[in-house]
């Protein structure tokens, strides 16, 4: 922790600050800590691009790629499109910096974004209902500019396609050659990410159904801010994919009875496609795969996946033959 606290201190030298000072958040996609200006008493979030593991690893890592999500975030940010953070540029006036540690032989990058107060959204909130329907507002909100921005067009992020799924399936090949999970939960997994396919393509004559997505709507990516309106952080993974991926990985973090919520607040702003919830469901468990996907090489974190797998593999089985499962999972 000394020798990242260390590297942050050096990128952060890159930006005109007044006497800041760091805390460390937590380490996965990104290194992340929260910096206190105590100069002026602002707040921002430095992120230094290093996965934690192999998994994390991604186009969102590269130098292109993080201009890119600069770019999204500006434009969101400038347009009032949603409460997003925005990015603040160093001292040279780039939006990324690059920095070469003395004891490293690649390019170290780092993004320094303003911090949105706010508590992480959970169950306990006041006016609970009003706020799920809001961030389901939001989220059509934010699909339905990205479709129609051309800002928000070829920018260098991942792809959420079917060639995403086919990689995700090569990779949780390992689990079986690990012990972590059967070879016959394997194949499940793999009967999933093909159903999940042939409802991808179905969806593909869908206007709208393709566009730049958020991607990681995890609940600790989801904040309450002092106003009571609902804010996404995090976008290290958006890029381009089914906007109902975004809608799916949002349910999960819903309680079960009140996800109905989430659906008339983004149907109030964007129609969802007749037969989506099946889609929905199948793309819930595609990000559970590809989360899989993030920890399943790394021995240190990966302990859960196997305990998880024996769990919830009948739902995988009961959504196979058709039944609906969006309530149970």
């Amino acid at each position: 922790m000394h020798t990242h606290e260390a590297l942050a201190r050096q990128l952060l030298a890159s930006y005109p600050l007044d006497d800041p000072a760091l805390t460390f958040i937590r380490h996965n996609e990104n290194l992340t800590f929260k910096v206190n200006e105590r100069g002026s008493g602002r707040a921002f979030l430095l992120r230094v691009h290093l996965p934690v593991t192999r998994g994390f690893d991604g186009p969102q890592h590269t130098l292109e790629g993080l201009t890119g999500e600069m770019a999204l975030l500006q434009e969101l940010s400038s347009h009032d499109v949603i409460t997003a953070q925005r990015p603040v540029a160093n001292r040279y006036g780039s939006y990324v910096t690059i920095h070469r540690p003395t004891d490293r032989t690649t390019d170290v990058y780092a993004t320094l974004l303003e911090w949105i107060e706010g508590d992480t959204f959970a169950h306990t909130e006041p006016r609970l209902d009003e706020l799920i329907h809001m961030i389901g507002c939001e989220l059509a909100c934010f699909h339905r500019y990205t479709r129609a921005s051309e800002a928000c067009k070829g920018l260098y992020r991942p792809v959420y396609d079917t060639v995403k799924v086919d990689a995700t399936g090569e990779i949780l090949q390992y689990g079986v050659e690990a012990g972590i999970y059967s070879r016959v939960h394997y194949k499940l997994m793999s009967d999933v990410l093909e159903q999940v396919k042939t409802l991808m393509r179905g969806l593909d004559a869908e206007p709208g159904a393709w566009g730049l997505i958020h991607a990681d709507l995890q609940r600790d990516n989801i904040v309450v801010t002092p106003s009571g309106q609902p804010a996404f952080l995090d976008f290290s993974l958006s890029g381009y994919g089914y906007a109902l991926f975004d809608l799916a990985s949002a349910s999960t973090k819903i309680e079960r009875d009140k996800r109905h919520l989430l659906l008339e607040g983004y149907s109030a702003i964007l129609p969802l496609p007749q037969g989506s919830m099946q889609l929905i469901e199948g793309l819930i468990l595609l990000d559970v795969f590809l989360c899989y996907a993030f920890f399943i090489r790394d021995a240190e974190r990966n302990d859960w996946i196997g305990d998880h797998v024996i769990r919830k593999n009948e739902l995988w089985r009961k959504w196979l033959s058709g039944q609906e499962i969006f309530y149970l999972l």
